[in-house]
């Protein structure tokens, strides 16, 4: 499936959001949680700050910075497929859907260096599709319900 992103590269990718979400969870550590301007949800969803992505890190932090040359420095299709993979881990598309998610990547401006960069779940969501592209049959048709 992947063609111009090796699992490697995807996984180095990975990697480098992570230690960026890291850096931007300390950040936010010392904001209280009602700052955020929302109510505590009962059960779900307790982090009323993964909308915000990683913009409360300071452009010029050497996390954000690594990540971001990182993903420059991939050509347009291997963003694609990075997307694709974001998509497929975050359940917007099945593994199945390979080839479709990445036609659509190459339309999306979600797929250009500064938008991934800027996905706060980025990690997960590529681990997610990682594991998705790996344990399905290579070409498989999607499952319908």
């Amino acid at each position: 499936m992947l063609k111009s992103c090796t699992e490697d590269d995807a996984r180095h990718i990975a990697d480098l959001a992570k230690t960026a979400r890291q850096a931007r969870d300390r950040i936010l550590s010392e904001v209280a949680e009602d700052k955020f301007g929302e109510p505590r949800p009962a059960r779900g969803e307790h982090d009323p700050a993964s909308g915000i992505g990683l913009q409360p890190l300071p452009p010029d932090h050497p996390a954000r910075l690594a990540l971001e040359r990182a993903l420059a420095s991939f050509s347009d299709e291997a963003r694609w497929e990075l997307q694709a993979l974001v998509w497929i881990g975050r359940g917007d598309y099945g593994a199945g859907q390979w080839e479709n998610a990445v036609s659509t990547a190459s339309t999306s401006a979600g797929a250009s260096a500064q938008a991934l960069a800027d996905t706060a779940d980025l990690h997960e969501q590529i681990t997610k599709g990682l594991y998705e592209i790996r344990t399905s049959p290579k070409g498989a048709a999607p499952q319908s319900s």
